[in-house]
């Protein structure tokens, strides 16, 4: 028989992959369920496979074949790496995989280490990380074999007959958690919940994210949703096709427990579509931020669209203190842009980079997010748009296009037989779709990304990639 009170164990399991790096990465969609546990009159309890600050990893120097790099001062950083052999499916790509986080023997005594919980909820990310969400379901089942275990998350709504039938999971739960997650709980455990809400109630809860014992860094979901349909972004397919906002002062009020109770400084936005309806939720949150005072560094690290950057915007994010912002390019090629939805252009880039300008920061502390790799793109496409963010002084990501299963992009990649409609979700890995589909010009991709790479150290070091002559040439064997 269960316990009067319920014991969940919430888990963030290994991403599994030829790279991942922290950009302060949360599981917030696990954190807002178990946030919604704990109301319900759970207890909670929290195992964060890819926890960079886990007073663990203290006792596992000695015992990593791979050396963890060392943090930044701004709460990034790279994971801690353990090579593993590849998968067949991916023995081309020329990278070296491994599984990113704690190590297994660590996340074993963890979990051996703490009381049976009546019910283990996992999540997972990218589609094609499910072999970490199948080795940790593996480790629970090893110590607690009879303890259900409830699997939701990106991978689980995308994929959820695969995950169904391989990830060893009692149930998959897909889309958002917190109303199914607390059925299911309660149909498990005989949690009596009540689902009336009040009218003026946030739409979810905030993470819990103080279950972390060292909380370098936080992660702010704000909204949830995006009013555009790109057609290689499943946001919509996430989210139900929806928008909504929590509240600005609930956000505060998060920021500021989190600063005032865990020492938290570093906070990343990573809503899709953070300027969405600025006026009445961003904006509104940015001045009662301001009237707080706090020493915070605020990060931006997904793609901010640049025609809703306007003076009063920019202003207000130098004074709160954003030290990261990255901006939607994606592509100079004006048609390709059409057929996204035209929500950017090359002039609303340089705009919104002028009003950055004017409220005091330096081109080279922006950066613009640019696609490679789309079907039908050429190489020399992505050339112009790494010339063109260059021109303008900003640091560039190159993004390698992957197919997500259920977006436009997916059913015209197996249209025109780039992936089998039902291929195994690790042949979608954004690091390796380009080695899989295109190998005659991965080498040319490679040292693209080297040349993006390099120009970024060159802005750093105060000198325009543009203005330099070698670096051109180096370019224009792309275009």
């Amino acid at each position: 028989m269960s316990r009067s009170v319920p014991s969940i164990l919430l888990v963030n399991p290994w991403i599994v992959d030829f790279a991942a790096y922290d950009f302060w990465n949360k599981p917030v969609g696990l954190l807002s369920v178990g946030a919604a546990l704990r109301d319900a009159g759970c207890e909670i309890r929290l195992l964060d496979c890819m926890d960079r600050y886990h007073p663990a990893l203290a006792g596992e120097a000695a015992a990593r074949p791979v050396r963890a790099v060392p943090t930044g001062d701004d709460g990034s950083g790279h994971f801690p790496k353990t090579i593993l052999d590849k998968p067949q499916l991916l023995a081309a790509v020329p990278r070296r995989w491994g599984r990113y986080g704690l190590l297994l023997e660590t996340v074993r005594s963890l979990i051996a280490s703490e009381p049976a919980p009546d019910v283990v909820l996992v999540t997972s990310g990218m589609t094609y990380w499910y072999p970490g969400v199948q080795a940790v379901i593996a480790c629970i089942r090893e110590r607690h074999p009879g303890v259900p275990v409830l699997l939701g998350g990106i991978y689980a709504t995308l994929c959820a007959e695969h995950a169904r039938r391989l990830s060893g999971a009692d149930r998959v739960i897909p889309g958002e958690g917190e109303r199914t997650g607390l059925e299911a709980v309660a149909a498990i455990t005989g949690l009596r919940i009540d689902s009336s809400r009040a009218a003026d109630a946030e739409p979810f809860p905030a993470p819990a994210q103080d279950l972390y014992p060292v909380l370098r860094s936080a992660s702010l979901i704000t909204s949830r949703g995006c009013p555009f349909r790109c057609p290689f972004c499943a946001s919509h397919l996430l989210t139900g096709g929806g928008f909504k906002t929590r509240s600005p002062e609930c956000v505060v009020r998060e920021i500021e427990s989190l600063f005032r109770e865990k020492g938290t400084v570093d906070f990343a936005f990573v809503d899709d579509a953070l300027l969405f309806r600025k006026e009445e939720h961003f904006l509104p949150l940015l001045k009662l931020l301001a009237g707080k005072q706090l020493p915070l560094r605020l990060h931006a690290p997904n793609g901010m669209h640049p025609s809703w950057i306007d003076g009063e915007t920019a202003v207000l994010m130098r004074k709160t203190g954003f030290r990261t912002i990255r901006l939607s390019m994606e592509t100079v090629n004006p048609d390709r842009l059409r057929e996204m939805g035209g929500k950017v252009t090359a002039e609303s880039l340089k705009e919104a980079v002028r009003r950055f300008v004017e409220a005091g920061y330096r081109p080279a502390e922006l950066g613009a997010y640019a696609i490679m790799g789309l079907p039908g793109q050429p190489i020399a496409e992505t050339a112009e748009t790494l010339a063109f963010v260059f021109s303008l002084g900003l640091r560039i990501s190159l993004a390698a296009f992957s197919p997500i299963p259920g977006t436009v992009s997916w059913d015209e990649a197996v249209r025109t037989g780039l992936i089998a409609k039902d291929a195994d979700p690790l042949v979608s890995n954004h690091a390796a779709f380009l080695a899989l589909t295109r190998p005659a010009e991965y080498g040319r991709y490679v040292k693209l990304g080297t040349l993006a790479a390099d120009g970024n150290g060159m802005l750093k070091s105060g000198i325009r990639p543009m203005e330099d002559r070698a670096f051109r040439k180096r370019l224009s064997e792309f275009t």
